[in-house]
């Protein structure tokens, strides 16, 4: 069950998930969670001449959730904020592999978490951005 449910790539990344952390001195705080599964995930994020220059997560969840929200974190990554704020569910599943229906809900919690983190930055450019409670 476990191999049908889960590919290689979602295996790997949930054992060693790139990007596993915290910036102290972020730019850019979002979090939020599913509150029927119970996982949950937080992004800070560097921000410096408009692009990505750094990015950590720390989660709690199932595997597809959190391998989901590593290969996400290595997408954005070096990207410009504009880029990172269009990558959508498509890219993510592309680079996943096939995702059951029934938990496509927690491969996009990330995706959906950092969108919306990185549109309140947008719209608070200027100061510290911290997005927490976002339900999915």
């Amino acid at each position: 069950m476990e191999r049908e449910l889960y590919s290689e790539i979602i295996l790997d990344l949930y054992k060693n998930p790139p990007n596993k952390g915290r910036i102290e001195n972020y730019s850019l705080e979002a979090g939020g969670g599913n509150p029927v599964c119970g996982d949950h995930v937080t992004f800070t994020l560097k921000i410096r001449d408009g692009k990505v220059a750094d990015i950590k997560f720390f989660s709690s969840g199932c595997a597809i959730s959190i391998a989901s929200q590593a290969l996400l974190s290595e997408m954005v990554k070096g990207k410009s904020v504009k880029s990172a704020a269009k990558i959508n569910a498509q890219q993510l599943f592309e680079q996943l592999g096939n995702i059951i229906q029934t938990r496509q809900k927690c491969a996009l919690l990330g995706l959906l978490v950092l969108q919306e983190g990185i549109a309140r930055y947008e719209k608070n450019r200027k100061k510290k951005t911290s997005v927490k409670g976002i339900v999915v």
